[in-house]
């Protein structure tokens, strides 16, 4: 019996997975980008620190915490 993953079919299985993989990490990385940019708008200097470790840890757990 052959294994499943060689050949062609293995080969668009990984390539489709990094994709998957690229796009689940470029949807993460833009709404962090989103969220800490809206921080800076609506808080400056210290407050903004603050405000951003809050987020931070509240996010740690995936507790979805928005950006205030």
């Amino acid at each position: 019996m052959r294994d499943f993953r060689s050949g062609w079919f293995g080969a668009l299985v990984q390539k489709g997975a990094v994709v998957f993989l690229v796009l689940m990490c470029s949807v993460i990385l833009h709404k962090g980008a989103a969220d800490i940019s809206g921080l800076a708008v609506k808080h400056s200097g210290k407050e903004f620190w603050v405000a951003l470790t809050r987020y931070l840890i509240g996010n740690l757990a995936g507790g979805g915490k928005r950006a205030e």
